[in-house]
């Protein structure tokens, strides 16, 4: 596809953020700027943070084509845990997601085939704080799951 250079979405997404401070700087001045900067820096850390819990320790095998498996159900950690899955829109349900894109978020399911945190989203991203603990209590699960696929 030949579109233009404007019409690209990171120019949308760069026209939202600065009009976004530029509101910020209206209301607030330069501390509202910082306060909008504070909150992008916050959000971001949290994506990148449940995104590490999520996929940490489990990959897709390479095949004989040289291409990667599909991803499937195994390719990221879930929680099962209700009141996670009810606040954070369950996104602890993420195999599903990865496994079936188009399914709306209310409708993810979990199945016994998918590897599960022993703890809530929430609680294991605190735990992943600490690298020390982290590796002793996720290590051997994901050692466990790349054994059981054969990978």
């Amino acid at each position: 596809m030949n579109r233009p250079k404007w019409r690209h979405p990171y120019v949308a997404y760069s026209g939202g953020a600065a009009a976004f401070l530029g509101i910020a700087a209206l209301i607030g001045g330069i501390s509202g700027v910082l306060a909008a900067l504070s909150l992008a820096v916050f959000a971001q850390t949290q994506f990148m943070m449940s995104d590490y819990v999520q996929h940490y320790g489990l990959s897709r095998r390479k095949l004989d084509s040289g291409k990667f498996e599909p991803v499937g159900s195994r390719h990221s950690w879930n929680a099962p845990h209700a009141m996670s899955s009810a606040l954070m829109l369950n996104a602890p349900r993420h195999s599903d997601h990865h496994a079936h894109p188009s399914r709306a978020f209310p409708a993810l399911r979990l199945n016994h085939d998918m590897p599960m945190l022993p703890r809530s989203l929430p609680v294991m991203a605190c735990v992943a704080l600490y690298p020390r603990l982290w590796r002793r209590v996720m290590d051997p699960r994901a050692a466990d799951w790349r054994d059981s696929a054969g990978g």
